[in-house]
């Protein structure tokens, strides 16, 4: 598996306002931006103020999403910094990733690593990562469940969320921080190493 920094965990207080679901990732088709900029386009148009929606990355999609326009609940970051990234993750309510295929994307994994519940298409490894306890694993390309999956994320109790959150950091925790992922490569190296080597009779 892929592995990330785990810092200390720390308890978020929210801040005031509309909840605040964070993209983190390459302007490009296979990511779902599209499938993502349509429910802001819905959420905008029914008028309830309840998410806004932060993009943060650079990618051959941006520039012409930029000149048609965003709804007024979007924010287009394009490329920042490692320390802005991880004080995004840390700010954001929830992560959401609409991809419609992928590995086991990092950017997953980071935002688990700062107790963010997730959002995320069920494509490569995602389940390894995501199921309902820590937030939601989607159909891929599926813009309806996507809708439904953010909408859950605004009419749950502030303490489910935070629950999810903490799944998230204990799983990747457990299992996906670097010296956990370090060990099981040199146990599996080590594996390959025995069946390999040579027999040698007299």
């Amino acid at each position: 598996p892929n592995a990330v920094d785990v810092p200390p965990a720390r308890d978020q207080q929210r801040k005031d306002g509309p909840l605040r679901a964070l993209f983190v990732g390459r302007f490009a088709w296979n990511k779902g931006i599209d499938l993502l900029l349509a429910v802001a386009q819905r959420f905008e148009a029914e008028g309830t103020g309840k998410v806004r929606f932060v993009f943060a990355g650079d990618g051959p999609l941006l520039e012409g999403i930029k000149q048609r326009g965003v709804p007024l609940n979007v924010d287009l970051l394009g490329r920042v910094d490692d320390e802005s990234l991880f004080n995004l993750y840390a700010e954001c309510d929830f992560f959401v990733l609409p991809t419609r295929f992928e590995g086991m994307p990092t950017v997953v994994l980071e935002a688990m690593a700062r107790s963010r519940p997730i959002i995320v298409s069920d494509v490569g490894a995602t389940a390894e990562l995501v199921d309902a306890s820590n937030g939601a694993l989607l159909p891929s390309g599926d813009a309806e469940a996507l809708y439904q999956a953010v909408v859950r994320m605004t009419t749950i109790p502030e303490e489910d969320r935070r629950a999810m959150g903490a799944a998230s950091y204990k799983r990747c925790a457990d299992r996906f921080d670097w010296p956990r992922v370090t060990d099981r490569y040199i146990e599996l190296f080590g594996s390959i190493a025995k069946r390999q080597r040579p027999t040698i009779t007299g």
